[in-house]
């Protein structure tokens, strides 16, 4: 299987989302952060061949980059690593349990790694303000309500285009399908340490409460759902910090000190002091194409979804009011800044 395939999986990974809400996510913020060797072997009973995963992980020439240590790169490329049977991947059985009714019963023997995972995301540069997107064949319209808000209680793996997603074994290009546009704020950049690391992917941490922007029926069997990541009124996740006492993590990582610890900073909710990257700039025309309100959703999927366009021009054509609405609500929420009508 391709590698790009491999991480489009795990964009998939939304069907056991509760959509009731859960207690906050407690339990791994006071314990020390240890190396990925100790901070799994208390997972051997719970994940199928996890000491295989290691090896395999252990086997690359590792090289982390964002001042991480090989440990806390390790953690990431576990998370992402496809395993098979698939439903024994990592990345699913953790999703699994941080998404289960009884998740405080089942995390204390996650709680370890779940702080070197942690830990290592707060190094990474933060997203700001940007689309990203999930997909899956199924029909997921009736569980998001308008202007309601839900929380992922899982990791949430999202692809910068919609394009990986249209290979048939996920997303593809029949069938009754969901596809998720998300405007994230505190997401995480993760490419440098997959796994497989072909694929742009924006990692969104535990307990992110989204708001449901819009649901737009884009045909053809596809309903996109718009999504914008909102500040929750009470924490859904402890502030996790590598202040806590830490043991010696291996000989080629480095050791928490109390200078250090004073200098790290929390995975919830301070981003990573890091400048934003340039937006690309992509103009898109549409000027005199005699484009009426029936053509709007075939625009929506062509510059907004899959060029991701900052600039759209749709001068002299024949949308009226209703058309215009339409792209109202696409527009809210994208990287669209100049739209001419």
């Amino acid at each position: 299987m391709r590698d790009e395939a491999n991480g489009a999986y795990r964009f998939t990974d939304i069907v056991g989302e509760p959509m009731r809400r859960l207690p906050p996510l407690r339990g791994c913020e006071n314990i020390p952060l240890v190396s990925i060797k100790e901070a799994t072997r208390p997972l051997i009973p719970h994940v199928p061949e996890i000491e295989h995963m290691m090896h395999t992980i252990e086997g690359n020439n590792m090289k982390p980059e964002h001042d991480l240590t090989i440990d806390e790169s390790a953690a990431i490329a576990l998370y992402s690593l496809e395993w098979s049977p698939r439903k024994n991947s990592f990345y699913i059985i953790l999703n699994n349990v941080l998404r289960h009714s009884e998740r405080d019963a089942l995390l204390p023997p996650w709680f370890k790694f779940l702080k070197l995972l942690l830990i290592a995301l707060s190094k990474l540069p933060s997203t700001g303000r940007r689309a990203v997107y999930r997909g899956v064949k199924l029909n997921l319209h009736e569980h998001y309500k308008r202007d309601t808000h839900i929380v992922w209680r899982g990791f949430s793996s999202c692809t910068t285009t919609a394009d990986v997603l249209r290979a048939e074994e996920f997303f593809g290009k029949t069938g009754t399908r969901t596809l998720f546009a998300i405007e994230c704020g505190t997401g995480r950049e993760i490419r440098q340490h997959l796994f497989y690391p072909n694929e742009e992917e924006i990692l969104l941490l535990p307990g992110r409460e989204l708001r449901v922007v819009a649901l737009l029926d884009m045909g053809h069997q596809v309903t996109m759902i718009q999504l914008t990541e909102t500040v929750p009124q009470f924490p859904n996740i402890a502030a996790i910090t590598a202040s806590s006492p830490s043991a010696t993590i291996s000989k080629t990582t480095t050791t928490t000190t109390p200078k250090a610890a004073a200098s790290s900073s929390s995975v919830v909710p301070k981003s990573a002091p890091r400048p934003k990257p340039p937006v690309k700039q992509v103009k898109v025309s549409y000027r005199r194409k005699n484009i009426t309100d029936a053509d709007i959703q075939r625009i929506i999927k062509e510059a907004i979804i899959r060029h991701q366009c900052t600039g759209l021009d749709l001068h002299d054509n024949e949308i009226t009011r209703d058309g215009a609405a339409m792209l109202g609500k696409v527009l809210r929420n994208n990287m669209v800044r100049k739209l001419f009508i």
